[in-house]
């Protein structure tokens, strides 16, 4: 990737908006980093995603620094996951290197789809049993 002067600006404008997200929702990697570096940059599929999980570092780490402050975080549960997603990060990216290009989009997107679907579904019954109440 060529750095021109625009691209550094838009690197940096989808950096601020993507911790700015990151914060609010705690979501960062996939969800915003890969889409940003696929349609905004060009990138491909699988170097989008290996970009994403270097860039999501010292978001991660700023984040839950920021939370911790507010005692947020659960120290022991985070641990307990990193190593298991640390663990499973080596079988992901292996066979992530062996699929095609356009099956890792699908599967990426569908992926998207569905987290979201049942975020959508997850909270429209909690709202729905408030009002309820």
């Amino acid at each position: 990737m060529d750095i021109t002067v625009v691209t550094l600006m838009l690197a940096i404008v989808a950096g601020v908006g993507a911790g700015i997200l990151a914060g609010l929702f705690g979501v960062g990697g996939g969800v915003i980093f890969v889409p940003t570096l696929v349609l905004v940059f060009s990138f491909h599929q699988l170097d989008a995603q290996a970009t994403s999980l270097a860039a999501i570092i010292p978001v991660a780490a700023v984040g839950a620094w920021r939370q911790t402050s507010d005692e947020n975080v659960y120290w022991r549960g985070a641990m307990i996951m990193g190593i298991g997603a640390a663990a499973g990060v080596l079988f992901g990216a292996e066979v992530a290197t062996r699929l095609p290009e356009d099956t890792l989009s699908q599967v990426f997107g569908a992926v998207l789809l569905l987290s979201g679907g049942e975020m959508i579904v997850s909270a429209s019954r909690r709202l729905k049993a408030k009002r309820v109440r």
